[in-house]
């Protein structure tokens, strides 16, 4: 008899450990992304460097990140700073070389991390070898890129381009290169021509490179700028937007019928998971795309019908609808609007900042960031975090002479501050020492100005504070690493009022604490009931976790009817779910029962 009753015991501690267990890496921890240049530089040249992260790889583990995600390193002229390759198989020098890399990779798996490389497949740089036999004609490379003859030439000899056509970043998508005597795609840079995958042969280099770097120990890639990988073959003009606020001249002024999120680039993608599977079963491999699309296109990207996608498109919500003055109904309706449109056991993952974008704190606010990272972090699926938003970095102004973002100095003196990317690209703020120790003190001046901040806003100075957004960041990833209710739980958002959002993660099936995340989108403080959480116990108290300008103390228990959150505030808390016993009830009563009858 003891021997069942330790079977039933056995098995049900199986049952509540299976969902952890079952999981890939990239499931269970957050994945940090960094921009190389700017985090950490150890040949004092002003630029960060595959060593400088080798040598912070220690801080990766103290802050609880599972994988990092670097920005691209492979060879450049850095027209667009790296987004140009000239060779998807070499690393530039600006960060290092192969050795170092090579050290990176097994520096990184001597500690469990995993390490994701940001991969171009749209395009390579004009200064290629595949780009330059293109021009010369020179076979199987003649049609690598997309060549077209020109329309006629104008009153003045000088060719014209065969469409309408417009690049992402501004003007003519075509360029004419009077060695071939054609005029050729890029839809971003001029510098980056784009590939031509109607042919196979492309398709068949850009797998090989993916197996190249997978054989190095690469866990994954993210796939950037994909919408734009086929463009319709009858290069008809595509039709204006009709949108005002755009320029004749600007990419939004054409609707991209021609040249975006085509029908045939999507099995494209699904050729690249299958070369992912050939070592998923051997080392758990990750393929992600970064999509800005419509929500029905970026759901394509996970797959269709028998073909398999990528584990995840990114998901960029957070990012692009998510603004100071959303209100409760409205956050509620982003998030449930990705989680509703996943096909079925599609995993969900959250972004609140990239190299391409404001950051978190520049956008909302200081006092509202550290909410914000939050939820990022506790929302179901994989959290991505940007460097920096640990520590609740701001952007940088960055003056015309010290612009280098290549869409910042096309712009000009007097635009520049409105595409430019470079304010949240400046150097990681690791102290107040000289140049926030980024570099040493006998460096050059670091590639981008560091934020005048740095004084107060920096690593150091957070490390030994246990309110800071450096404390909350660590008490989060612990969640994801500890709790099976943030890895594995449901998810569940209601509004209490226009100000206040909250969102549950809990477990059907386990006696495990839930947990319960309410944010104040107001200015003013708000007592709010949230006795009406649907899967809390009647009569149930909520014991109070970690949060941004709290009263409670951690550990503190809580009536739920009357819960004081403070302005612009997120608090986490932890509960028993009333469905939880319900369900564990049956299971309990068989083992009280047995142990009765010894």
């Amino acid at each position: 008899m003891r021997i069942i009753v330790g079977a039933v015991l056995a098995a049900f501690v199986l049952v509540l450990a299976a969902a952890q267990s079952d999981l890939e890496w990239w499931k269970t921890t957050t994945l940090y992304q960094v921009y190389p240049r700017s985090f950490r530089d150890t040949d004092a040249d002003g630029t960060g460097d595959l060593l400088g992260i080798v040598v912070k790889l220690d801080y990766f583990v103290s802050l609880g990140v599972g994988g990092l995600l670097l920005a691209p390193v492979f060879k450049s002229p850095m027209k667009d700073l790296g987004y140009d390759i000239s060779d998807f198989e070499k690393i530039d020098y600006t960060f290092g070389n192969e050795d170092d890399f090579d050290t990176l990779v097994m520096e990184c798996h001597t500690r469990d991390l995993k390490l994701v490389l940001d991969f171009v497949p749209n395009h390579s740089s004009d200064e290629h070898r595949w780009f330059e036999k293109s021009i010369e004609r020179k076979n199987p490379y003649t049609d690598y890129y997309i060549w077209q003859d020109p329309k006629s030439l104008n009153e003045t000899a000088e060719p014209i381009p065969p469409n309408n056509w417009l690049s992402v970043y501004g003007g003519s998508a075509w360029e004419f290169n009077e060695e071939r005597g054609q005029f050729y795609l890029h839809q971003f840079h001029v510098g980056q021509p784009d590939l031509n995958y109607s042919n196979p042969l492309v398709i068949e280099e850009m797998k090989n490179i993916l197996r190249y770097w997978l054989d190095k120990g690469v866990d994954g890639f993210r796939l950037v700028n994909v919408p734009h990988l086929m463009e319709d073959q009858n290069f008809l003009d595509e039709p204006f937007s009709n949108d005002s606020q755009f320029s004749p001249d600007e990419w939004g002024s054409l609707s991209h019928i021609y040249t975006k999120d085509l029908d045939e680039l999507y099995s494209i993608i699904y050729g690249f998971r299958d070369v992912i599977d050939e070592k998923q079963a051997e080392l758990g491999r990750l393929l992600m795309v970064e999509a800005q699309a419509s929500l029905e296109n970026t759901m394509k990207y996970y797959g269709q019908e028998d073909r398999t996608g990528a584990h995840f498109p990114i998901n960029l919500n957070l990012i692009t609808h998510f603004k100071n003055g959303t209100t409760a109904k409205d956050l509620k309706e982003i998030i449930d609007m990705w989680q509703s449109a996943m096909p079925t056991s599609a995993w969900p993952n959250w972004m609140i900042g990239s190299n391409d974008r404001p950051r978190v704190a520049s956008r909302f606010g200081r006092d509202f960031s550290t909410a914000v990272v939050i939820m990022s972090q506790l929302l179901p699926g994989t959290a991505i975090t940007y460097y920096g938003e640990e520590i609740d970095m701001e952007d940088t102004w960055i003056s015309w002479k010290n612009t280098v973002d290549p869409l910042g100095c096309d712009a000009g003196p007097e635009n520049y501050t409105e595409f430019s990317r470079d304010p949240s690209r400046t150097p990681f703020q690791w102290s107040d020492a000289e140049f926030a120790g980024f570099s040493s003190p006998e460096s050059r001046k670091p590639w981008l100005p560091i934020n005048e901040n740095y004084k107060e806003v920096n690593l150091a100075a957070q490390k030994d504070d246990p309110n800071s957004p450096y404390a909350i960041f660590k008490a989060l990833t612990a969640m994801r690493k500890n709790m099976n209710a943030v890895q594995t739980g449901h998810l569940e958002t209601f509004t209490v009022g226009e100000k206040i959002f909250v969102f549950t993660r809990y477990l059907q099936n386990s006696n495990e604490k839930n947990v319960m995340v309410v944010v104040n989108l107001d200015q003013d403080d708000v007592t709010a009931d949230l006795s009406r959480v649907p899967t809390l116990k009647s009569g149930g108290m909520i014991t109070y976790h970690i949060g941004v300008n709290s009263s409670y103390t951690s550990g503190q228990d809580l009536s739920p009817y009357s819960v004081h959150i403070p302005a612009r505030g997120s608090l986490v808390f932890l509960y028993t779910s009333a469905a939880n016993s319900a369900a564990l009830a049956p299971m309990l009563l068989t083992i009280s029962v047995i142990l009765r009858l010894l």
